[in-house]
């Protein structure tokens, strides 16, 4: 038996894989391979330098990934430099951020130089920015590989690398799901980082762009679910709902990863093999009753 884990793009929301990933570890469900779009693609990417399969190892690299999620600010990530943005509203820079922080943040915790020498197997999805065409990168320099994977088009810059030019896997035409059950793998898990389906609208520009990317790879996840003709077995983990925290909102690391945590156990208790059609009703865009001001939390015009 093999279990492959997917998991989906979502900005600061990418904490919520954490909690996701450690229930899933507590239940003894642990990955034979890793799959990752985005800040998915992060995560897959850091948890795949455990060990191998050793649990105790897996387990102190997801406890190491918590703490990460927890020092993380948005600046780490996305710092603010307004010459760059002036001169990428000239045309003169490819995107608002120079992803120095990202590269920076990788290099520092990845520990290891190619995908192929990980030591747990893992992939990472890309987008062909001339073709529009999504590949998955199983090989390579991993630093690159993952930043062309979080490579969001107009805030972080592209990725070349392979003779091609690279963006952020979540917008490119790719049946990921199909594409991992074929590698061999008897059990697929989507860890989907989920989108804020209550509270206000973002106001920033970057709270626009990462949600607007969240809703846009949610719609096609749900696609992906209902259309899903691999042999593995698919279980969908249910995102966070209501969930008013915005993709670009790195304050709340450590409740999402608590909620995620305890509701992830909650499914794997009521036993976690729902139908795909009703996975993907699960997935499916919607909204909530916006909340009185007073109970919104800091995220609020991000």
């Amino acid at each position: 038996m093999a279990t492959a884990f997917v998991l989906t793009g979502g900005g600061s929301l990418g904490a919520v894989q954490v909690g996701m990933l450690t229930a899933l570890h507590e239940a003894g469900i642990h990955p034979d391979l890793l799959v990752g779009t985005s800040v998915g693609a992060v995560n897959a990417a850091y948890v795949a330098g455990a060990a191998g399969t050793d649990p105790s190892a897996l387990g102190a690299r997801l406890r190491s990934l918590a703490r990460l999620w927890h020092d993380l600010h948005r600046r780490d990530v996305f710092t603010l430099d307004p010459y760059r943005w002036w001169s990428a509203a000239r045309g003169h820079e490819p995107s608002m951020f120079s992803g120095i922080g990202l590269t920076q943040l990788l290099e520092r915790h990845l520990g290891y130089d190619a995908l192929e020498d990980a030591g747990l197997p893992v992939a990472v999805t890309v987008t062909d920015l001339v073709t529009g065409v999504g590949h998955l990168l199983h090989e390579g320099p991993s630093v690159r590989a993952v930043r062309a994977s979080a490579a969001v088009p107009g805030v972080l810059p592209p990725v070349h690398l392979q003779g091609r030019t690279f963006v952020d896997g979540a917008i490119g035409e790719l049946e990921v799901l199909d594409r991992t059950a074929a590698r061999g793998v008897t059990d697929v898990y989507l860890l989907p980082a989920g989108y804020p389906c209550a509270g206000r609208p973002p106001t920033s520009a970057l709270g626009i762009a990462l949600t607007s990317l969240s809703l846009l790879l949610h719609r096609g996840l749900t696609q992906q679910v209902r259309s899903y003709t691999g042999a593995a077995r698919l279980h969908v983990v249910p995102p966070l709902c209501p969930l008013n925290t915005s993709p670009a909102d790195f304050t709340q690391s450590t409740t999402l990863i608590q909620r995620a945590h305890l509701s992830t156990r909650a499914w794997l208790h009521d036993g976690a093999d729902n139908p795909a059609t009703t996975a993907a009703d699960v997935l499916a865009l919607h909204a909530h009753r916006r909340r009185p001001r007073h109970e919104e939390g800091r995220s609020r015009g991000v």
